[in-house]
């Protein structure tokens, strides 16, 4: 049997009837709550705005390393935040963009993608401007995104991917408790060398148990 949605989410699958498989999105503007508060930390949707602050550590070789893309430009930017406004939560196969606003301005950011709304899975990654490295602000709001999709898209079980050589990124997935649960050798090819990757994973009740005072600032 194929994945119920769990109550108040509704999904809806285009192309099936030529496919047999289709493509699944959200049916309905539905139910969520967006930005999530976090003290003086906000997660929140992205805006043309932010182009700069966003520029700022995308566009930084450095955070660009430990990534399959290579550093954004301008106008990369610029295309990037005018795709997220067309993007709803829980769209399938859709990365979801959360901007981490400190101090007034964006930080990093954090992506949240379905990747199989039939068994509710899900997958996140994240990006940072080093200048804030060192505050606990990736970790509060990794663990708040991880919560958005367990507790507000009804997803069970969230993935999450990094080079085995970012030991800033593993360290941050098993700071959250997400656990390792694979390594990929060769997982990719870039910027001229094969890379390996660590595979973590966490199970929607593993969060309630670990992050259950974050319930209240992740419900809708």
């Amino acid at each position: 049997m194929g994945f119920v949605p769990p109550a108040g989410v509704s999904w809806s699958r285009v192309g099936a009837e030529t496919s047999g498989e289709g493509r699944w999105a959200v049916a309905e503007e539905r139910r969520y709550r967006l930005p999530l508060v976090l003290g003086d930390l906000s997660l929140r949707r992205l805006r043309p705005g932010d182009a700069a602050d966003v520029l700022a550590y995308r566009g930084d070789p450095a955070v660009a390393r430990g990534q399959y893309w290579e550093p954004y430009t301008a106008e990369g930017v610029r295309v990037l935040l005018i795709d997220q406004g067309h993007v709803r939560p829980g769209m399938y196969g859709v990365p979801l963009i959360l901007g981490a606003e400190y101090e007034g301005r964006v930080v990093g950011d954090f992506d949240l993608t379905v990747s199989s709304p039939e068994h509710a899975q899900g997958e996140v990654g994240f990006n940072f401007n080093r200048g804030y490295t060192g505050r606990g602000l990736a970790t509060r709001g990794l663990a708040a995104v991880l919560g958005f999709g367990f507790v507000q898209l009804g997803l069970h079980r969230i993935t999450a991917a990094t080079f085995t050589d970012n030991e800033r990124s593993w360290r941050l997935l098993e700071r959250v408790g997400m656990r390792r649960e694979g390594h990929f050798v060769h997982d990719g090819f870039v910027r001229g060398r094969w890379v390996d990757v660590f595979g973590y994973g966490m199970l929607a009740d593993e969060w309630s148990s670990r992050h259950g005072g974050l319930a209240a600032a992740v419900r809708s």
